[in-house]
């Protein structure tokens, strides 16, 4: 899995630089969301601009870092998202759920 982290003094970027957040992923992101997380006490920011694709357990890992943000008191930021990852979001109501950046 490639990744890049942007830490900067008011947020933290966690840029995915990959084309498919699928299943063949999904638990390597987890754990580094996990970890990454557990760091940090200001803005977090997923950014998907990479990513074409989209399954169930990619839902999955974004879902679980707004738990572990919204267990903070804190709110995660979805950034650069491509129209079929937006798509799958607004079909399982998860628009509702994050906060999409230019959405």
């Amino acid at each position: 899995m490639k990744y890049e982290i942007d830490r900067q003094k008011d947020k933290t970027i966690f840029k995915l630089k990959e084309k498919n957040l699928g299943v063949d992923i999904s638990p390597d992101v987890k754990t580094e969301l996990i970890f990454l997380q557990k760091e940090i006490s200001n803005q977090f920011i997923i950014d998907l601009g990479e990513v074409t694709r989209c399954d169930s357990s990619g839902l999955s890992c974004l879902l679980l870092a707004e738990r572990i943000e919204r267990d903070k008191g804190a709110k995660i930021i979805l950034q650069n998202l491509n129209k079929s990852v937006i798509d799958l979001l607004k079909l399982a109501r998860l628009d509702r759920v994050f906060d999409i950046d230019g959405k």
